[in-house]
């Protein structure tokens, strides 16, 4: 506890009840709660002047919320850390928080234990998401990959088609795709019968509006 007590923070919600709530928390655990605010945009005023090591603050906010208040801190190149205290478990969501500059994102029912956890990595530059929410992403995104198993097992695709279909969604034609794969071009027509058969369709257009349908290339596979 030693390592952060006396750290300087601040407080970003526009409930107050939570904010007297969390600022209770923090300073039980040595943390000093230098100033709150009810929408980031204040909040980078303060910041302006005054040396911050910490910064709490929730996403959904009046004139500025919490993702483009980190965006703002990132691009000033502000040195505080910033933790993210958010209702929203969307995987999406966490990970637009850390592309725009967080340094760790709890949900708002997080315990002091993990807060502090989250504390302690962030102040070395450590990232950190609360378990009970990487639990979920990573949940997330196995039902993601199986759905997308699924689907290819379904239209039983080989290997050598799925490239093909790659690659004709990426507007390559026919002695394109062969050069790419080192085949030859009656070997890529064959194959492209084979997937225009497979998935029932009777053309290009028709064979984009299956793909996009099952998002079969929703991500990298």
């Amino acid at each position: 506890m030693s390592k952060i007590a006396e750290k300087k923070v601040i407080i970003i919600d526009d409930h107050k009840l939570f904010t007297d709530g969390l600022s209770s928390i923090l300073e039980s655990i040595g943390l000093r709660v230098m100033s709150t605010f009810q929408n980031g945009k204040e909040a980078v005023l303060y910041l302006q002047n005054n040396e911050i090591d910490i910064v709490f603050s929730d996403i959904n906010m009046p004139e500025m919320d919490g993702l483009k208040l980190c965006k703002r801190l990132k691009r000033d190149k502000v040195k505080a850390k910033t933790i993210i205290l958010s209702m929203y478990e969307d995987p999406n969501i966490i990970k637009e928080a850390f592309d725009c500059g967080a340094s760790a994102y709890l949900s708002k029912n997080t315990e002091k234990e993990e807060i502090i956890k989250a504390i302690e990595k962030s102040l070395n530059n450590k990232k950190y998401v609360n378990k009970r929410l990487l639990k979920k992403k990573e949940r997330e995104e196995e039902e993601e990959e199986e759905e997308e198993e699924d689907t290819f097992t379904q239209y039983k695709l080989t290997l050598r088609e799925r490239e093909i279909l790659q690659l004709l969604l990426d507007q390559e034609n026919n002695r394109q795709i062969g050069k790419t794969l080192n085949i030859s071009i009656r070997t890529v027509e064959t194959h492209r019968r084979n997937i225009m058969l497979k998935l029932d369709v009777k053309n290009n257009i028709g064979l984009i509006k299956k793909v996009l349908r099952y998002q079969l290339f929703s991500k990298e596979s």
